[in-house]
């Protein structure tokens, strides 16, 4: 059930489809193009071409590389989103051979990055999900180095670095010349709370049982009077079911969505909100929030 102040997201899309199906097509000329010119690449055998590249089922998931900031201390954060092409079918994908990174900068450490390994079908309004997760790099780590992002779905491989290359440096989290800035996201009373897509860890492990409900929530600042809000289960080796999944709420209180979860394991629940779901378009600024959860039989 919605407070008096959610108004669910409705289907639809802020965009016509044919522009959504030219955005396709370009991903998929990206991805077949020489890795030299493109961040990503199919093999000969493995191309097809259609205009239907959006589809039920059957399709890849596309790893993207969005982008990078830098931070206060020199070091660098490079983040990554994908674009599941199927309206109908979730993909998981464990972490291993089908989904992994790679580096050529010596010594990082990629262990704890926090690869989605659940896909969501294609969002009906926003498409690609934006910076799912991100990684802090060195300051050494230049334009010479890279991350990458490989992933495999439906029999597609596919790979994306992630570089901080000028062109692909990111807002955050305001920008000047939008005027825009991530909302700030709490997750505990009186606690400072963060912006952007780094985002806020809630602090400990929270316990559940398999069917049982289990409460999420945070508060959300932002100066526009309503922001819009969308849950995701990011991992884990189950479904987790949601009683609302995006809507729009008021800013200023707290925000709250029940999550049941269909076998027992370690997950993590992505949050991720935005004073206009329009606003994903530009890059700026969202905030990611994550819930880590253990949930026994």
């Amino acid at each position: 059930m919605n407070t008096p102040f959610e108004k669910p997201i409705k289907s639809g899309s802020y965009l016509p489809l044919s522009a959504h199906l030219s955005i396709c097509l370009c991903l998929l000329l990206l991805i077949s193009a020489p890795s030299d010119v493109s961040a990503q690449a199919i093999g000969l055998r493995n191309q097809v071409w259609s205009a239907e590249v959006i589809r039920s089922h059957g399709q890849p998931v596309i790893p993207l590389f969005d982008g990078w900031y830098p931070n206060e201390d020199g070091s660098h954060t490079i983040c990554f989103g994908f674009f599941n092409m199927n309206t109908e079918q979730a993909l998981d994908i464990p972490l291993g051979s089908d989904n992994y990174l790679t580096t050529d900068y010596p010594g990082l450490d990629l262990s704890d990055a926090l690869l989605p390994t659940h896909f969501d079908p294609l969002p009906p309004a926003y498409r690609h999900v934006f910076c799912a997760y991100s990684i802090r790099v060195p300051a050494g780590f230049n334009t010479t180095h890279r991350i990458t992002w490989h992933l495999t779905a439906n029999g597609q491989s596919l790979e994306v670095p992630g570089k901080v290359i000028p062109s692909y440096v990111l807002d955050e989290p305001r920008s000047n010349g939008r005027g825009d800035v991530a909302p700030l996201v709490s997750l505990l009373d009186n606690e400072e709370g963060v912006r952007g897509r780094t985002g806020i860890h809630y602090p400990d492990v929270m316990a559940t049982r398999v069917n049982d409900v289990l409460s999420l929530s945070a508060r959300i600042d932002h100066s526009d009077p309503v922001v819009w809000v969308g849950w995701a289960q990011h991992s884990g080796p189950g479904q987790v079911e949601f009683d609302k999944k995006e809507y729009e709420t008021e800013t200023g209180s707290r925000t709250e969505v029940q999550a049941r979860f269909s076998e027992p394991g370690e997950y993590v629940v992505r949050m991720q909100t935005i004073d206009d779901i329009a606003a994903f378009e530009f890059y700026c600024c969202h905030t990611n929030a994550y819930f880590h959860i253990n949930v026994s039989e």
